[in-house]
């Protein structure tokens, strides 16, 4: 699968603020945002720096609406996969498909993994936490559990935590292994499914019938919830 040329055309930003975004998402990767500054995406895009700042108050401004128009591509992508298949709403695929967009795409991997030297002090923010939209959580877990996705034969705090664990150490586990013969991107993915799969998830899966009238609808309806949330903050985000 191919994440990487997700459009962001719904978002309600004129051309140029699109690209003063994309300057400044490639400036950060580059650089890190401690780094990079409104002069240096200014010339980036040939926009004038006072030209910029009519569209963001500040710079932290500015790369906040970055990191939460990439979880909008992300959570997009995850809504795309379940409207053509509901079959994607089973947790296995729905953590393969966001390990392979979030692996494709080094932005929204360091807004998940919450790099701090890449991100600086955005890793910190409140606003992550919009952007991170359904991250492993209590909430997120018990709904998965009454809708029949996952075992329900531990303790929600404690599934909680292992499945969190989990994830976050298929993420994290690279720098260890370097030196060692690799999986390709497509088999870590499957490897992480696998583990979800036969960890977490109940013997017996939900019947396609519940999948498509049931379930998929319910998860759709959340990460609309999630991509709206985003897409509102990088609105405010902007000066009229």
């Amino acid at each position: 699968m191919d994440f990487s040329e997700a459009s962001m055309t719904h978002l309600q930003c004129p051309e140029r603020a699109h690209r003063i975004l994309d300057a400044a998402a490639g400036l950060l990767l580059h650089w890190g945002y401690k780094r990079v500054t409104i002069d240096d995406i200014a010339k980036q895009t040939n926009i004038g720096a006072g030209t910029i700042y009519l569209h963001w108050k500040t710079k932290e401004a500015l790369f906040e609406a970055v990191m939460l128009r990439e979880a909008v591509v992300v959570w997009r992508t995850l809504l795309a996969e379940i409207r053509a298949d509901p079959e994607a709403a089973l947790l296995h695929r729905l953590m393969q498909i966001h390990f392979l967009v979030t692996r494709q795409r080094p932005l929204a991997r360091a807004l998940f993994m919450g790099d701090a030297k890449l991100l600086g002090k955005l890793a910190q923010g409140s606003l992550m936490k919009t952007a991170q939209g359904l991250v492993p959580s209590e909430t997120f877990v018990g709904l998965l559990r009454d809708w029949g996705l996952l075992r329900t034969d531990m303790p929600l705090a404690v599934q909680t935590y292992a499945f969190a664990a989990t994830v976050t150490g298929f993420s994290l586990i690279e720098p260890f292994l370097e030196g060692q013969e690799s999986c390709s991107l497509e088999e870590k993915a499957e490897a992480l499914a696998q583990t979800i799969r036969q960890a977490f998830e109940p013997e017996a899966l939900p019947e396609p019938a519940a999948l498509q009238e049931q379930i998929a609808p319910r998860l759709i309806h959340l990460l609309e919830q999630v991509c709206q949330a985003c897409e509102a903050q990088i609105q405010a985000r902007m000066i009229s």
